[in-house]
């Protein structure tokens, strides 16, 4: 029997969103510094080091009328120039940005009849070296598993193979009865895990299981939307913003907070005045926040998506950034506790038993009635700096997808002591996108220097009274 690498119930629903003016494409921009590689070079580089992530030589398969699931299948045509290419900037006053150069490229559609994603060397920069803009279907990976498969192309990450890639001949498609087989294999085996989850949630005791729900249901209540949820154009705008990390470390400590809350704060701050400058002033507003749901050990480029989503409610108020960051700590910290991403992932994974028609019906039924801003996202990437055939990594800022009816996403990676911050929308609605990565970066400023709340009496001797038993 051939292999069956079939697209579970998370992945297909990457698919079934995507429209038009929406495609479901996660993107990445990566600057180096020193002389560019040769194409050539490039590509036999990236190639010998596809053996670790099979679906990189993959086409998704769709069986008609829902007979069996959507599934990878080798493609028969591989070629890997048809997917790393190159882009030749001519020096002249007039040339584009870099961030210029990525809008244009992220805002191509990946062509769903070949493997989904693609790489493109951009030389010639104005203020020198180089840069590598990189696409990838959300069907394929999530954050997590675009930095691994990102990163797999620099040295000491992934080990080369060129005796592999020059042996490797494309696998047959399997049979229609194999594909019904696998199919009802598939629905045994994601209904046992789906009762083995629920069983641990119910042992974890009915008050967090509840704080879950109570929250997972407010993703679908009604509320006041903004300009910023709407969608006019498949064209895109990239702005990037780079904050130190220690500088990061320190706020997020001296508020009793964590990195990410401190990214969710200044990121309200700059939808506060992107809102403004639309004549909006909400109280607040409603983000996605992705969180990974892997176990220790599972290989984030092998497995597809695994991914759940905390719905957080975050506070506008640009005249008091702390006051924002410590709600922010609490209402996080709230969704932790109870568990909130575990659940939403049974109810993900509980999707997998249902025939593929039901199920695209419900995902899209689901995805119109669910009620958010924008999605936030922050994936942790590697502290140690990185090199590409010598070359070091100066910087890599993520391009998040944006969901139909929505003009805005920010997504931030953490590289040698740097979180960098991207900043993706919709280029007809949101031209001032880089007054938001701008906003971005001043509201971090802001909560970095300010000083963290004065305490209570008893709040100081309770704190005083922990310090002394770690001492003892």
């Amino acid at each position: 029997m051939t292999t069956f690498d079939r697209l579970s119930a998370l992945d297909a629903a990457f698919l079934d969103i995507e429209t038009e003016r929406a495609p479901m494409q996660v993107g990445w921009t990566m600057r180096f510094a020193g002389e560019a590689p040769g194409i050539e070079q490039l590509r036999s580089h990236v190639e010998s080091r596809l053996e670790s992530v099979p679906r990189l030589r993959r086409r998704i398969v769709e069986p008609a009328m829902g007979l069996g699931d959507p599934h990878w299948v080798d493609d028969q045509l591989f070629a890997i120039d048809r997917h790393v290419n190159v882009i030749h900037m001519v020096a002249s006053d007039q040339q584009p940005a870099l961030s210029a150069v990525a809008e244009e490229l992220l805002s191509q559609p990946l062509d769903r009849s070949r493997p989904l994603w693609r790489l493109q060397l951009v030389t010639g920069l104005a203020e020198g070296g180089f840069a590598i803009i990189g696409q990838a279907h959300h069907a394929l990976i999530d954050g997590l598993a675009a930095l691994e498969i990102a990163t797999i192309i620099f040295d000491g990450v992934a080990t080369p193979n060129d005796e592999a890639a020059a042996r490797w001949l494309p696998e047959e498609a399997p049979s229609t009865s194999e594909v019904l087989t696998a199919a009802a294999l598939s629905r045994i085996g994601a209904g046992s895990d789906v009762a083995t989850t629920l069983v641990r949630s119910i042992a974890g005791g009915p008050a967090a299981l509840v704080e879950a729900v109570t929250a997972l249901v407010a993703l679908f209540t009604p509320g006041n939307r903004t300009a910023l949820e709407n969608s006019a154009s498949p064209r895109r705008r990239v702005a990037f913003a780079s904050l130190p990390l220690e500088r990061m470390q320190g706020a997020a400590q001296r508020h009793g907070v964590t990195i990410n809350d401190v990214l969710l704060a200044s990121s309200g701050g700059a939808v506060s005045g992107a809102l403004a400058r639309r004549g909006e002033q909400p109280d607040g507003i409603r983000v996605l926040v992705p969180t990974t749901v892997r176990q220790p050990g599972e290989s984030a480029a092998s497995h597809g998506n695994r991914i759940s989503v905390m719905v957080v409610e975050l506070p506008l108020n640009a005249n008091d950034p702390g006051s924002v960051l410590r709600t922010v700590g609490r209402r996080t910290k709230t969704l932790k506790r109870a568990g909130y991403a575990g659940t939403l992932d049974t109810a993900v994974r509980a999707a997998d038993l249902l025939a593929p028609p039901v199920r695209s019906a419900a995902v899209r039924a689901a995805i119109g009635a669910a009620h958010f801003t924008l999605v936030i996202s922050n994936v942790p990437g590697p502290s140690a700096p990185l090199e590409l055939a010598g070359r070091e990594l100066e910087g890599i800022w993520p391009a998040v997808p944006l969901i139909d009816g929505h003009a805005l996403s920010i997504g931030a990676i953490s590289h040698a002591g740097v979180l960098h911050v991207g900043c993706f929308a919709d280029a007809a609605l949101v031209p001032d996108l880089d007054l938001i990565a701008a906003d971005i970066a001043a509201t971090f400023d802001q909560l970095c220097e300010m000083a963290p709340p004065q305490q209570a009496p008893w709040q100081q001797r309770a704190r005083q009274r922990r310090d002394a038993r770690r001492v003892a």
